[in-house]
């Protein structure tokens, strides 16, 4: 799927077109998909306990803690997301909008076409999860007192390792933060376009085997990759993973047909599991922008300027009053100051 700028009109008969703003941070446009809605409305409806366990005052609990589990991973991904938009930004490039639907986040970023830049702004995304997972083991080991306290094992990421004492509360809402967090990370770290992780490889290829065969590499390996996530979904009976692979899938193998057609890969990206990148044709290097840190600079360069010229207009003016007042009351009625202003501005004209 190729995703435009979000000042474009959004045609209604594309179906990633149905979805509503909620809100606008960082001039970046936050947008949610009735998909979206759908679903979460779908699960915690079926997170809703028998009538047995109703009677038995489960009700509440539970729907207390699927809609706060919903609510932190909507929370997780998008600031995943924006991890991505930064990312693009800091590069030079831009970034203005963020989709969220059921399988996830689609950062809408433009970067500039280089290796290094999309590296980087595929890197952000999973960097924003490793910060929290971090943050949160440490706020685990310091509150429950052992190190044990940190779920390591990605095949029960929700539970303390050492299950000495249980969580309370509190420690049972961190630990859900740290899982959800660690298991998004895990998924995008695959090495399968077009997860971060083969994004990742795609652009450590590009340098050496150049942007075309190294998107063929990549894609090629997403479809191999994304036929075992299917299967292995099918296996397990995860209709989520199934829905993965297929998107994967035919994400992998759209990108390919505008590989072959095209020669290169110009214009409008491709929407995947983590994010929708936008390229930029090969004659946008040529106007590319400035870097996060050169803007920043050029910035504090321009303020700077800005307070010096006020500086040197408050003087002009100060010294043309005092010398109107010399005129009209000789030197002797000067106060301290005024002859300090006078004396700084002949020692100005002297140096000049």
């Amino acid at each position: 799927m190729s995703y435009r700028d979000s000042s474009y009109d959004r045609p209604l008969d594309n179906p990633i077109n149905w979805s509503f703003r909620v809100g606008r941070l960082f001039g970046i446009n936050i947008r949610v998909h009735i998909a979206f809605v759908i679903c979460a409305v779908i699960l915690v409806w079926m997170d809703i306990p028998d009538e047995d366990s109703r009677r038995s005052g489960w009700l509440v609990t539970v729907l207390i803690q699927s809609l706060g589990t919903y609510a932190i991973l909507f929370a997780i991904v998008l600031v995943h997301e924006f991890g991505h938009c930064f990312g693009a930004r800091y590069t030079g490039g831009e970034a203005d909008e963020i989709l969220m639907w059921p399988l996830g986040g689609l950062a809408s970023v433009n970067p500039p076409h280089t290796a290094r830049a999309h590296m980087i702004t595929t890197v952000a995304g999973p960097l924003v999860n490793v910060a929290i997972c971090a943050i949160c083991s440490v706020a685990l080991v310091l509150w429950m007192g052992r190190l044990g306290a940190v779920p390591w094992n990605p095949l029960h990421p929700f539970g303390s390792f050492d299950s000495m004492n249980l969580p309370t509360s509190g420690q049972w809402w961190l630990l859900r933060v740290y899982g959800l967090s660690y298991v998004l990370l895990l998924i995008n770290l695959l090495p399968v376009f077009p997860f971060d992780g083969g994004r990742i490889v795609q652009a450590w290829l590009w340098p050496e085997k150049g942007f075309r065969r190294s998107m063929e590499i990549a894609t090629g390996t997403g479809m191999v990759g994304a036929i075992a996530i299917g299967l292995f979904g099918l296996v397990s009976s995860t209709w989520l993973l199934m829905m993965i692979a297929v998107f994967g899938y035919l994400t992998c193998y759209q990108t390919r047909r505008m590989l072959k057609e095209q020669g290169d890969f110009a214009g409008d990206g491709f929407g995947e599991f983590s994010d929708g990148y936008r390229f930029r044709s090969d004659d946008d290097d040529e106007e590319k922008k400035p870097g996060f840190l050169a803007r920043r600079k050029a910035r504090r360069e321009a303020k700077k300027a800005e307070q010096t010229r006020l500086r040197t207009e408050a003087h002009e003016r100060a010294v043309e009053e005092v010398l109107r007042k010399v005129s009209a009351s000789g030197i002797d009625t000067l106060t301290p100051r005024e002859r300090r202003i006078l004396e700084e501005e002949t020692r100005r004209q002297r140096m000049g």
